[in-house]
């Protein structure tokens, strides 16, 4: 059932993956507890219904204490298109370790002090929206995936030899191909994450998320041998759950890339 926007201030929000503090004055923060956008995007759905929280737009702080000590890639671009789909308008980050912090400064999201609490100033004016994703960083990848990760540091868009990896993706694996395509010559499980600067190529089933092009590529692709994808992103463009789940190309070959309207064109290749 659709639940009516919020008028008036209301207590604290608890759910499994985030906590939402409404505190007008000086603001709301959104504390996080999950970073994976597909359990985000049901946990907001089940909470919220399909409407906004809010009658009109609501600034918000995203709070990262939650998830410092665990390692976490935060697709910030994907997460403020999610919250700004619900009237939450994300305008910087607090807390968070050194990583997410960069991710947060790459999508343009600035680092405050978390004493803003106690500060009685007016919220800090929002950045301009972006699109662009942030850089990832690896989680619990396999030793044999780790070794392959490229450490270059020299400009997005100066791309490297590409990032092969021989064996399964598994659930759980997070993988990120700096400056350079991703090559998997294997399948990638449902709840692993794939993420390149670059194209990726699957040479396999692809059923977790696979977001390619995420420092401003838009010239980045998505080739799977089948599509069963829980998640695909280029450049922060991204569709998810039933848009994928009922698409006439699910299961088959195809070829994803972004249209001269800035949208995800998935056609079913060869």
């Amino acid at each position: 059932m659709s639940k009516a926007p919020v008028s008036a201030p209301f207590p604290a929000i608890e759910h499994d993956t985030f906590s939402l503090q409404h505190n007008p004055m000086p603001i709301s923060r959104l504390i996080l507890r999950e970073t994976h956008l597909l359990k985000l995007t049901r946990a907001f759905k089940d909470t919220f219904g399909g409407l906004g929280i809010f009658a009109q737009p609501e600034p918000i702080l995203i709070d990262l204490s939650g998830i410092e000590n665990s390692g976490k890639w935060v697709d910030f671009p994907a997460l403020v298109s999610l919250l700004r789909n619900y009237q939450l308008d994300p305008i910087a980050v607090v807390g968070g370790n050194s990583k997410q912090r960069e991710q947060a400064a790459l999508a343009r999201l600035p680092q405050i002090e978390s004493r803003i609490e106690s500060q009685p100033e007016s919220p800090p004016k929002p950045p301009p929206p972006v699109l662009e994703p942030p850089a990832e960083a690896p989680v619990r990848a396999e030793p044999e995936i780790k070794a392959a990760l490229n450490p270059a540091t020299t400009s997005t868009h100066d791309l490297h030899l590409p990032m092969v990896i021989r064996q399964p993706v598994r659930s759980g694996a997070e993988l990120y191909a700096k400056h350079a395509d991703l090559i998997i010559i294997s399948m990638v499980s449902a709840g692993a994450r794939i993420v390149a600067d670059g194209s990726i190529y699957v040479h396999g089933a692809l059923k977790g998320t696979a977001a390619a092009g995420v420092n401003g590529l838009i010239q980045a692709r998505i080739f799977c041998e089948s599509f069963e994808p829980e998640i695909i992103a280029i450049n922060g463009i991204y569709l998810d759950g039933e848009q994928l789940a009922n698409h006439p190309a699910w299961g088959k070959r195809v070829l994803i890339e972004l249209n001269d309207r800035g949208q995800l064109d998935i056609r079913i290749f060869g």
